[in-house]
């Protein structure tokens, strides 16, 4: 089988950029794929406000993990991904995609859910280090937690974890032995 696919979902300012950075260095052959980098070229091009925005996000983000699936170069890297997305209709569809790439890739997709409580999660949303493509509304923010329920996969390959008072570097290590621990 393939290395690992790892999708690292959670709100934004939960810490999923920062954690799985720290994963990263821990992970033999690993890349990260922050959703940014998927996001910010089509924000650059329309606001989130405009029709053909969605269609565009959609596209990128299913064509890079696609060449990523398909390539001779890459089958031996373990890829770790972040989001945000709900179980609404586009989450559900965006989640999909991975599922698919992974299947074509014959890589198993290891979900990892990142929560804080409200409060961390609101002084997290102020760091200046955070870009100008991220979200940094406290109301938005406010409203995500309130009436979006981030997607789950279930099962034995998810690992749901609070790290309201862990460091990234505490994460990223449980993440790691979590998956060390169903890849085997």
């Amino acid at each position: 089988m393939a290395p690992p696919f790892i999708y690292i979902n959670g709100y934004p300012a939960v810490g999923k950029f920062t954690v799985g950075k720290e994963l990263v260095k821990s992970l033999p052959n690993a890349k990260f794929l922050d959703n940014h980098l998927l996001i910010d070229p089509v924000a650059a091009v329309y606001e989130r406000s405009m029709p053909e925005y969605q269609g565009l996000r959609k596209l990128v983000r299913k064509d890079i993990p696609d060449s990523i699936a398909n390539s001779e170069s890459l089958k031996d890297v373990t890829w770790i991904f972040t989001d945000s997305q709900s179980s609404d209709k586009v989450g559900v569809a965006a989640v999909e995609d991975y599922i698919n790439v992974a299947r074509t890739r014959g890589s198993r997709l290891i979900s990892i859910i990142l929560t804080c409580s409200q409060t961390e999660n609101i002084r997290r949303l102020g760091a200046e280090s955070r870009g100008k493509t991220k979200l940094t509304d406290v109301n938005v923010l406010r409203w995500i937690r309130y009436k979006e329920d981030l997607y789950r996969f279930g099962g034995d390959a998810e690992l749901e974890m609070d790290v309201t008072d862990l460091s990234a570097a505490a994460a990223a290590e449980k993440i790691l032995n979590f998956v060390n621990t169903i890849s085997t």
